[in-house]
Order: structure tokens, then C-alpha cells, then sequence
């Protein structure tokens, strides 16, 4: 029944036609464009259409959203399915832009009872089911080329594929097949110890070292560069990119 509903309602959505704003920020938003075949195109539109109309979208901080937020934010959540069938992150509900990096509070547990409460400074969350917060200067940075090997719109929705298969992100998205999901481990494992070893070292990596905090950051950290930089990720680690490339199913125009 609400399968039925949810496709009638986006054959409604579909029915209408991209306006001209929107085409320009869209190939604006995705550089290579322009370059895709026409059925990929395609494809990106509809995901744009699609994710603009169902997210309830909310402007943070005193900022005021625009067609231009959403759909610079949505073509970028377009590009990281762009291989998958009509995948929208339907469990997300709202999307949350803040004009800036904005202040989060967290708590750490010392122990004994005791739990720390702190605050600090964040370009973007993503948690269980949603919310999504992204910080709409780091978003456009990305956009104009001023952030290479970033892209926060990216990472925190690469933590939301992560936790598809429990509560906490950990590094290891669903995999169907599990001899694919042991290599998977097997290559995140020794990936994540290579890019920490490098990043104590302060040796320079394609990899930002915000990825070795963590396994979980690590995949997200690996997406943002699988989609931004693929050909330097593809250079220093091919192994790490030949499993991202099956995993989102897509061949990356570097």
C-alpha cells in the first residue's frame, strides 16, 4: 500500500519539468556533467527532483534556504547513488543547513559516573535515521573547487549507508554477498592502520587524516576522496578504490 502511494506520488513529482534555475545550479554542482550519457543525466535530474520534494528542508543559524541550497545539496547526494535504483535515502526525513560550521554539544564518559559535556565545532552530522546537518559554506566551498578531496554533503550520507546494518556507523556499509563484505574488512582494516601509521608519521595522503580516527570516518573519509579526487585515490590506494567502485557501482570520471 504505502509502496503503491510513495510511487504515485513521485510519478506526480517526475511529471513536472526541470526549470532552467535548477539546471544551471545542478550542472554547476556537478562539474562533469555535461560529460555523463544522457541516461545518466537523466537519472541525476529525477534523484534531484526526488530528494528536493520528499527531505523537509531547514534553515539553521538564521539561515534562509533558497531552491539553490537544495538542489546543490541534492545533486551531490545524487552522484553518490547515482548506481543504484531509485535510492533516495527514504529513511531520512530532514535535512538541517547551517550558513557556517556551527557549535554541537557531545558527552564523554570518564568514568565512575562522571560524563564530560562539551561543545565544538562541526561542518556536519549525520545521525540514526536522520537528522542530516551540513554546513552550507562548507557544501559551497566543495562546489567552487575550494575544498579539494572534501565534500561534507558526501560524508555524512556515506554514515548513513554505514548504518543501514545497526544503530552505529563502524566502517562496514551493507554488503550482500559476504565473501565481497570479508574482503571489504580485510581492506578496511589494513587501510585504516596504513592511513594511521602515515598521518603519526605527518606523512601527506590523498586520504584527509580525519579518516584515521576512526574505521567509521575512514569509509566516509574514503567516499568523499572516491568521488572527488578518484584518480589520486585510485593511484595511492587501488585497492580501497576497486571496492568503493563496487560497492556504489559506478566507474568515477576523475
Amino acid at each position: 500500500m504505502f509502496s503503491w502511494l510513495r510511487r504515485w506520488k513521485r510519478s506526480g513529482i517526475l511529471a513536472k519539468p526541470v526549470s532552467a534555475s535548477w539546471e544551471r545550479t545542478l550542472q554547476a554542482s556537478i562539474p562533469f556533467f555535461t560529460h555523463l550519457h544522457q541516461d545518466e543525466q537523466h537519472h541525476l535530474r529525477q534523484s534531484v527532483q526526488i530528494v528536493v520534494a520528499e527531505k523537509n528542508w531547514e534553515g539553521c543559524g538564521g539561515l534562509v534556504l533558497t531552491d539553490e541550497h537544495r538542489v546543490t545539496i541534492a545533486a551531490q547526494i545524487a552522484r553518490m547513488t547515482l548506481g543504484f535504483d531509485d535510492e533516495y535515502f527514504d529513511e531520512i526525513k530532514s535535512i538541517l543547513v547551517y550558513p557556517d560550521a556551527y557549535l554541537a554539544k557531545s558527552q564523554s564518559n570518564l568514568g565512575s559516573g562522571v560524563v564530560m559535556e562539551e561543545q565544538s565545532g562541526r561542518a556536519g552530522e549525520a545521525w540514526y535515521r536522520g537528522p542530516v546537518v551540513l554546513s552550507w559554506s562548507d557544501v559551497l566551498a566543495t562546489v567552487q573547487g575550494h575544498n579539494r578531496g572534501r565534500n561534507v554533503v558526501i560524508h555524512e550520507f556515506a554514515h548513513q549507508f554505514d548504518m543501514r546494518n545497526g544503530s552505529h556507523a563502524d566502517g562496514i556499509p551493507p554488503i550482500e554477498s559476504s565473501e565481497v563484505a570479508a574482503g571489504w574488512q580485510e581492506i578496511l582494516e589494513r587501510d585504516f592502520e596504513r592511513l594511521r601509521e602515515m598521518c603519526s608519521r605527518g606523512h601527506p595522503a590523498v586520504l584527509d587524516c580525519y579518516g584515521a580516527t576512526s574505521p567509521a570516518e575512514f569509509f566516509a573519509v574514503a567516499s568523499e576522496t572516491f568521488f572527488e579526487v578518484p584518480q589520486a585515490l585510485q593511484a595511492e590506494w587501488p585497492d580501497l578504490f576497486r571496492e568503493l567502485a563496487r560497492f556504489y557501482q559506478q566507474e568515477i570520471i576523475g
